[in-house]
């Protein structure tokens, strides 16, 4: 924080930018500086550097994040001092999956898992090139290895491993599939995409009712209320009264918008 604050006094004063003090109603950047530098340096993690492993961490999420937004050229340039390293390398296998190229985005996350067998999110990125190359199988088996890596049980990587389940086209994997994916979108409920895979399950199962009612959901979260009504209304009409169905049906069709 007390170098973003510097980054951004630096800017303004670079611009040119003259601000009269008392024209303000919040402190000066020289000011907020110096108090959070105060503060700062109270603290017993003042200069004191994170560990190797959680700063390894904290660059991939910043090399998914600038990959997922901004391309290869964004992660080349975020890691120019280290383009080797794991982070910028994990980047660039997300680049080049998303531009359209599995193969090689496979051999790339290929070579990192053979150094790091045990990251869930190499695993995640693996099941996500397979499912781009319509590899169902292969992807439904990254997600398994990845859930049984990852701290917890993560609701999207659940998602991932129904979706994986349900494209293999198998019926005897699409009741596991509905389950995966419902427990995780129980998780991460406002994951509007997962809730079109949990359709698609519940439909090839032949249960029309809780296909709508995930239909309805995927509208819901996406903010299209009128088209998540609509379909509440359908599912509700083929459920039992006052079953747990039945009822989030209801919680939907009475919604009102705030404001």
């Amino acid at each position: 924080m007390l170098k973003t604050f510097e980054r951004l006094a630096g800017g303004m004063a670079l611009a040119g930018v003259d601000v009269d003090p008392y024209q303000i109603s919040h402190p000066m950047p020289r000011e907020r500086i110096a108090n959070l530098e105060e503060l700062a340096r109270k603290s017993r993690y003042f200069d004191r550097k994170d560990p190797p492993q959680l700063q390894l961490r904290h660059d991939m999420m910043r090399a998914k994040i600038a990959a997922y937004m901004e391309g290869g050229q964004a992660v080349q340039r975020l890691f120019r001092g280290n383009p080797r390293g794991i982070p910028a390398r994990y980047g660039d296998a997300i680049a080049t999956y998303l531009n359209g190229n599995p193969r090689t985005a496979l051999q790339k996350v290929d070579a990192l898992i053979a150094e790091m067998p045990r990251n869930a999110y190499l695993q995640e990125l693996r099941g996500d090139i397979l499912i781009k190359a319509s590899r169902a199988e292969e992807a439904a088996n990254a997600y398994a290895r990845a859930l049984s890596l990852a701290p917890g049980t993560p609701g999207l990587l659940q998602v991932g491993y129904g979706q994986a389940l349900l494209a293999t086209g198998k019926p005897d994997l699409v009741k596991k599939a509905a389950s995966e994916l419902q427990t995780g979108l129980s998780r991460e409920p406002e994951f509007a995409n997962g809730y079109r895979y949990l359709a698609q399950a519940y439909g090839q199962l032949g249960d029309i009712a809780a296909a709508e009612l995930a239909t309805a959901e995927g509208h819901f979260h996406l903010g299209r209320y009128q088209d998540a009504k609509i379909f509440a209304t359908r599912a509700q009409k083929r459920m039992k009264r006052g079953t747990p169905g039945w009822l989030r049906a209801q919680d939907i069709i009475q919604y009102r918008k705030p404001g």
